[in-house]
């Protein structure tokens, strides 16, 4: 059984992705807001998870607007987030270039950065503040990159400044998978963390909408942050197996 799961979950992933993509192009060319094409996103998010028998438990609510930000360990968290709530992702400028998952990004308007260009910071975090003046959700992974230990990465700061400055919120999030296998780090290839994880029927993430924090201390909001995440992340997990 686990060789035609694989298949029909690899062709889920491509047929989805396309034809997500394909409409949210065919928006934008007939003149749709912007919202539409983060609503096919959240549908592409619903569908990819129900297609790939990830079971998600929501705990708290999730934001209509502000900086949301989220510790970052798997591919999945893609699609956790904005399954519970419409917003736009701040990525690394190396997923522009990824087949498929790349052209749907820039399809919803993903906003790139490049972390060795101090020019490019600086433009994402405008074009981040303009995203937020207009009353939409912003999501960042602060750790730059996907880790698997229960402390997080250190955080990047900059977005923590633009936040104190503007009076922006943040939301934190946390993200816990009860299968440590769904988590994907260092130099182990996509295709062999796929293969290992959905030949399997079903697995389940938790993930937990924070209250807003707000401060004119990037440093403190930073460390507000960092220690929310790390403590409900792990409160998720010793939950899910007291059950």
């Amino acid at each position: 059984m686990r060789y035609p799961l694989l298949f029909f979950r690899s062709l889920s992933f491509a047929v989805l992705t396309l034809g997500c993509t394909f409409t949210v192009v065919i928006g934008r060319i007939s003149g749709r807001p912007h919202t539409f094409s983060l609503k096919v996103q959240q549908f592409w998010s619903k569908a990819m998870l129900r297609s790939w028998g990830v079971r998600t438990v929501l705990h708290g609510t999730p934001p209509k607007g502000g900086l949301i930000m989220s510790n970052h360990q798997s591919y999945l968290d893609i699609w956790m987030i904005p399954k519970y709530c419409i917003s736009v992702f701040v990525a690394k400028a190396e997923v522009r270039r990824m087949a498929l998952v790349g052209w749907g990004a820039s399809s919803v308007n993903t906003v790139y950065v490049d972390r060795t260009s101090k020019d490019s910071r600086s433009r994402t975090r405008e074009a981040i503040a303009d995203r937020l003046r207009k009353g939409r959700s912003v999501i960042i992974f602060p750790e730059g990159t996907t880790h698997s230990g229960k402390e997080m990465l250190p955080l990047k700061p900059g977005m923590f400044y633009a936040a104190a400055e503007e009076g922006f919120p943040i939301i934190p999030v946390a993200i816990a998978y009860e299968d440590a296998g769904l988590i994907w780090v260092g130099d182990e290839p996509i295709g062999k963390n796929f293969f290992r994880n959905f030949g399997r029927w079903r697995s389940t993430a938790h993930i937990h909408y924070g209250e807003p924090i707000t401060g004119n201390d990037p440093e403190a909001m930073m460390q507000q942050v960092k220690d929310w995440i790390e403590s409900e992340k792990d409160r998720l997990l010793t939950q899910a197996k007291d059950r």
